[in-house]
């Protein structure tokens, strides 16, 4: 991480005292002297809140100080154990249980089931995520579709009109496939305890459950006051 930290803080022109002073002001005091002795490395470690804080201070995801894709082939991810660095990262930001990491630590396909059934969250709410970008594209083009139809309108291009039409028919069933499978995943979160992400209030048509409507300006001026 030492190595990530300098590199990052050099592409933002950044000193060390600039660094310390940045995270003062994102409410984390860490002096100069620290940050200093984490890049020479006669500071071996972080705390994570340090991690954190430093990462934002630099404008990137923690990830990157942990992990280095792109600029090492091979990476520490387990004291004297180093793997692809891209598929540790996968690892680290819960994409991937581990499976292959080293001969050492071998995930079984017990670990790969744990890991697909242990309500973590984070990929759960990540298939939530691509399956909402599905439904949300389907909708589109279906409505894109239709209302190119109706502008055509049936006697230009009879052929034409009905191709329109067929294919804004299939993505309306796509779309609502689609928000069966946004419905089943929000409900296992639910079973498992955990909250699902909101939704788009312009997708209330395609779900039972109430959806909250967008916040007015004034509700979004209170919260950047508060």
């Amino acid at each position: 991480m030492a190595a990530e930290v300098r590199r990052f803080r050099q592409v933002r022109g950044m000193s060390a005292q600039q660094l310390a002073d940045r995270c003062a002001e994102l409410g984390m005091p860490i002096a100069r002297s620290v940050l200093a002795n984490f890049e020479s490395g006669r500071r071996p470690t972080l705390s994570v809140a340090e991690l954190l804080i430093i990462a934002q201070a630099l404008r990137v995801p923690p990830v990157s100080l942990v992990f280095p894709v792109g600029y090492e082939e091979r990476t520490e991810y387990l004291p004297g154990k180093k793997y692809d660095t891209f598929e540790a990262a996968q690892w680290f930001s819960g994409e991937v249980p581990g499976h292959g990491l080293s001969s050492s630590w071998q995930a079984t396909e017990d670990d790969v089931a744990a890991f697909r059934e242990t309500p973590f969250g984070v990929a759960q709410f990540r298939e939530h995520e691509r399956l909402v970008r599905s439904l949300v594209s389907h909708q589109l083009r279906a409505d894109a579709k239709m209302k190119r139809a109706v502008q055509l309108g049936e006697n230009f291009d009879p052929e034409l009109h009905r191709a329109l039409l067929q294919v804004a028919e299939e993505m309306t069933e796509a779309t609502y496939r689609t928000a069966e499978e946004v419905a089943k995943i929000r409900a296992e979160l639910r079973e498992d305890g955990l909250t699902p992400p909101p939704l788009p209030y312009y997708l209330t048509p395609y779900f039972e459950e109430d959806i909250a409507p967008p916040p007015t300006a004034e509700e979004i001026l209170a919260r950047t006051d508060d």
